[in-house]
């Protein structure tokens, strides 16, 4: 925390010398670039935290300017009244975002262009509706001749609110950075659907970054409203959410100041070459392609890479460990049951009224001929794919359909067939959002102490003397050799201590080493926990290993239900299946 104040006191520092180092015009025209910056600070929250792209934030922009304006006529700009008033004004427009994307998000995690669509449509509406209401906005000529804020003069001490607003929503986003919600929202970006098994709903979380990101923007208009002495239809429109976009861009998108300095230096360059460069708008263009093309970060990327470059490596202080509370999914009870399911993609019958009865304890491995079903069956339980009949129970809890992150809560964890662990993320981040998986209620996202919590499954796990994990704690787990992320991936979906663990090939791509210790990982934590294992895998020499009953699959039917030897010696299942070793 030491260091986000320090660099937003340097930050303080620098913006308070403007009027004092270049006079009170520089410092009006710097003043309306920061308010564009914590707007484009608005935008980099949604996109490069929510991972998706708002093109129509403007609309708060020009909306809070606009009510700004109304509340500044109608009390003479008194200070109380109106800073209440623009902190309500931010909060409306920030629920109302809320809602939007919790609309457009739900039940989906492919929205973003979706999302995007339709803000561009709001804004074009808005400015539309800006334009031809003059009774209202003052239409094309705008809304005029309410007083500043406080009376404060716009060519002098207003400057020093506005250096205020942006020490205070780059100090909060910094922080945001370094508490679970930030993690959170990085780990959405990097793996949403791991994210979404770990028992987070990524509607919501999505739509908290875009009710974030509006109530930034809201805040940046309502002093807008007073820097401007105008608010015109122009505040709501296309052109400057196009611009809150490239600012963002380029000036880095994933770091709370990279808009900001975007806004900033792409404002004054604008004030200085607009009128010598007649192409300079395609200048700004071109520099945005190249950015999006070669630099997705921006230019807090490249800063961040040179910075690497020299040895500077940046050093978050890890909070002390602490017990983690009680799982959600490790309360869960029931057998598991699947009762005539039928699912299909298209024409494509996958599942053609599938039985399967699972005890509440042990193992259950899965074997069958590439198509039979094995994975479906699996996005099938955890609801990543919907079925077209048939019901699958908990005990007697129906959970047919239910949403992705409603299988954690109850008592389901899944390891996909293809290792997904937070690429992007330390080895560590990726740990304590498991840990949090399950626990982890609304003000805990907000407590930093969160983050030290330690699962008893995956403490287990990390301490295991041949598990090579524990000397990689910095390390980006998306670089990490396929065994290790298969040995990560099962630390991820074990530490809720889920009470029906699904497992996806969890040995594919391991050595025959690695394949013994993962053998020995699943008996254990079997056996600490008492949990239901199903395992798909199509290495014989695993599913000996596991000694467990084998359910054969074939078309989307039951096939067989025995001993590794007996379902072996059936012949119907030699007929269509073979199996191998490694």
């Amino acid at each position: 925390m030491g260091s986000i104040v320090a660099v937003n006191a340097a930050l303080a520092l620098a913006l308070l010398a403007v009027p004092a180092l270049w006079g009170d015009f520089m410092a009006w025209q710097i003043g309306l670039y920061l308010l564009y910056g914590v707007a484009a600070q608005g935008v980099g929250l949604a996109w490069g935290r929510g991972g998706f792209l708002p093109l129509g934030n403007a609309v708060f922009f020009g909306v809070a300017a606009y009510a700004a304006a109304m509340v500044l006529n109608a009390t003479g700009g008194a200070l109380l009244p109106n800073l209440l008033a623009m902190l309500a004004i931010a909060g409306v427009l920030a629920a109302l975002a809320w809602g939007l994307a919790a609309l457009v998000f739900h039940g989906r995690s492919d929205s973003g262009p979706f999302f995007s669509l339709i803000t561009l449509a709001l804004v074009l509406i808005v400015a539309q509706l800006a334009e031809t209401n003059p009774s209202i906005t003052g239409g094309f000529n705008g809304y005029a001749g309410f007083a500043p804020l406080a009376g404060l003069d716009p060519y002098g001490n207003l400057y020093y609110a506005i250096v205020a607003l942006v020490v205070a929503v780059s100090l909060s986003l910094m922080a945001l950075d370094r508490l679970p919600a930030g993690l959170v929202l990085r780990a959405l970006v990097a793996q949403e659907g791991r994210l979404q098994l770990l028992g987070f709903a990524t509607n919501r979380v999505k739509a908290w970054a875009f009710a974030g990101a509006a109530f930034i923007t809201a805040l940046a208009g309502t002093l807008y409203a007073s820097h401007q002495g105008i608010v015109t239809p122009q505040a709501t429109g296309f052109v400057l959410s196009a611009e809150l976009v490239i600012w963002a861009a380029v000036g880095g998108r994933l770091h709370p100041l990279g808009a900001l300095f975007g806004a900033v230096a792409i404002g004054l360059l604008s004030a200085e070459l607009r009128d010598i460069l007649p192409w300079w708008e395609v200048v700004v263009a071109m520099i945005f392609l190249l950015v999006v093309l070669l630099a997705p970060g921006g230019a807090a990327e490249l800063v961040a890479r040179g910075a690497r470059a020299l040895g500077w490596q940046r050093r978050i202080p890890q909070p002390a460990p602490c017990p983690a509370p009680s799982s959600r999914a490790a309360g869960a009870t029931g057998a598991l049951r699947l009762e005539d399911v039928q699912l299909h993609a298209g024409a494509v019958h996958i599942l053609r009224g599938l039985d399967v009865s699972c005890p509440e304890s042990g193992i259950l491995c899965v074997i069958g001929p590439n198509g039979a079903g094995k994975t479906t069956m699996l996005k099938a339980i955890t609801g990543a794919m919907r079925l077209q009949s048939g019901r699958i129970l908990l005990g007697e809890r129906d959970i047919t359909n239910a949403p992705i992150h409603a299988a954690l809560d109850a008592g389901i964890g899944r390891k996909m067939q293809i290792p997904t662990v937070f690429g992007g993320l330390s080895l560590t981040e990726n740990l304590q959002l498991a840990s949090l998986a399950g626990r982890a209620r609304a003000g805990d996202f907000l407590h930093p102490a969160t983050l030290g919590w330690q699962s008893p499954a995956l403490a287990r796990l990390m301490a295991h003397p041949a598990v090579p994990l524990a000397g990689l704690s910095a390390r980006d787990a998306g670089s990490l050799p396929q065994g290790h992320r298969q040995l990560l991936e099962l630390g991820l979906t074990i530490a809720a201590e889920p009470q029906i663990l699904l497992l996806d090939e969890p040995t594919a791509g391991m050595s025959p080493e690695e394949t013994a210790l993962m053998v020995e990982l699943i008996r254990d934590y079997q056996a600490q926990t008492g949990a239901f294992v199903l395992v798909i895998e199509h290495d014989m020499a695993l599913v000996a290993a596991l000694d467990a009953r084998v359910l054969v699959l074939h078309q989307g039917r039951n096939l067989a239900v025995g001993r590794l030897d007996e379902v072996r010696a059936n012949p119907a299942v030699a007929a269509v299946y073979a199996g191998g070793e490694k």
